[in-house]
C-alpha cells in the first residue's frame, strides 16, 4: 500500500478547506470585494463593470452614499475614517471600507445596483462610460 499519495491527497484536501476558511473568516475586505464583485457579476454581467478604476468607481460608490439615510452615510464615513486612517490612503481604500461597511450592513446587493445604474460598460480596463 502506497501511503504517499494518500498523504498528498489529505494534505491537497486540508490545504484546500485552510483558503477557504481564511476567505470566508478572513479579511472583511476580501470577502466584501468578493460578494460585490459576485452581485455585480448577477446584476449586470454585460456591462464588464470589475473593469472599473478606482476612481471611477469611488465617483460612483460617492453617489450611492449620497443617497443613503443619514445614520447609514454616517456609517459607511466612519468606516473610511477607521480604516483609512493615513491621509494618503487613496481611493481603492475607501472604496473598500465602503464595500466592507456595505456588506456587514448587509447592502452590498443595493450597492452593485447603484453601480450598475451609474455606468454603461467599461470597454477594457479603467475604460468605462457614466450613464449620467
Amino acid at each position: 500500500m502506497r501511503l504517499r499519495p494518500l498523504l498528498f491527497a489529505l494534505a491537497a484536501v486540508a490545504w484546500s478547506w485552510c483558503a477557504e476558511a481564511q476567505t470566508e473568516g478572513g479579511d472583511p475586505g476580501a470577502v466584501a470585494l468578493d460578494h460585490f464583485q459576485a452581485e455585480l457579476q448577477r446584476q449586470c454581467p454585460d456591462k464588464e463593470l470589475q473593469l472599473l478604476s478606482a476612481r471611477d468607481l469611488r465617483d460612483g460608490l460617492d453617489d450611492y452614499e449620497d443617497s443613503l439615510a443619514p445614520d447609514a452615510h454616517n456609517q459607511m464615513q466612519a468606516a473610511e475614517q477607521t480604516r483609512c486612517s493615513i491621509s494618503d490612503a487613496g481611493a481603492a481604500c475607501v472604496n473598500l471600507a465602503d464595500l466592507v461597511a456595505a456588506d456587514q450592513a448587509g447592502s452590498i446587493d443595493d450597492v452593485a445596483r447603484a453601480i450598475c445604474t451609474s455606468f454603461l460598460r467599461c470597454r477594457e480596463q479603467g475604460v468605462c462610460d457614466y450613464a449620467r
